[in-house]
Parts: structure tokens; sequence; C-alpha cells
């Protein structure tokens, strides 16, 4: 593999332009992180305005009404819908799980199954979510099980 960097300071935003012979796993994965680094969703606690980096929730949950980003020390509110921030994620490590969370797949310690073919995952602050039956084809897809 062969990179390259052109740096021109007349760029109005940076732009990685990749070229191959096909977008196999490995290139979708180095998308997947290269746009981890750049993208911050946007949270509000009190009167501050934060951006958070994706790495940093560990799911984001639609509870009456509002939206809140689960952090590991904090939470925080998105001005944002819910199926916005799942269409913002999309080629991130997230993947809706329920019709009320979207999951940060890289916090999962691991998955277990549980009744009527939904499993649970275990993540790593120590809570747990349940993946709807309707998501598990979705999650195996994703964590090639």
């Amino acid at each position: 593999m062969r990179i390259t960097i052109e740096e021109n300071a007349a760029l109005e935003e940076e732009e990685v332009i990749i070229k191959c012979r096909e977008a196999d796993e490995k290139i979708l994965k180095m998308i997947h992180s290269i746009k981890n680094n750049f993208e911050v969703f946007i949270g509000y606690a009190g009167d501050h305005i934060h951006r958070i980096h994706p790495k940093e929730i560990y799911y984001i949950e639609a509870v009456d009404n509002k939206v809140f980003f689960y952090c590991k020390e904090k939470v925080y509110e998105s001005k944002q819908k819910l199926y916005e921030l799942e269409a913002f994620s999309q080629g991130m490590t997230f993947l809706r799980i329920s019709k009320s969370v979207i999951l940060n797949l890289t916090k999962i310690k691991y998955i277990s199954p549980a009744f009527g073919g939904r499993f649970e995952a275990s993540l790593d602050n120590g809570e747990t979510q349940i993946i709807s039956r309707q998501y598990v084809p979705d999650l195996k897809r994703k964590l090639h099980l």
C-alpha cells in the first residue's frame, strides 16, 4: 500500500481520497476509523455545549421525547432526534439495537442470548442493554458472527 499526503493551505477543509481496486473490508474499516476521528456529536449539559467524540459514547437513548448520550461519567442531552443521530452515525461503530437505543459496538464487553430471541450486551461500564430480536441479524452481521 502506498500512502501520499499533499498539504495545501488553500483548502477549506480536509479531504481524504482513497484509491483502490475494490472497497474490501480492510478499506471500509480504514474509512470508519478516519471518520470516527473527525466526526463529533454535540451534547448539552446545563448551560454548556460539549463536543463529544464517538469513542466516548456508550449508547444513545431516547427517553420521553428527549435524546441522551451516555458516556462513562456523564450524560448529555442532544437536540437531535434519534433517527437523525442514527443517520449521522452511519459508517461508525454504532448500531440501532431497539426502537429507543443506538449502541456503540466498541463498548461491548460480551454478548449473551436472552429470552425470546433477544440478546443482552454487557458493556465495559457494567451496564447491560437488550438487543431487540428485530436488530439481532444486524448485530450478527456487523460483528461477523
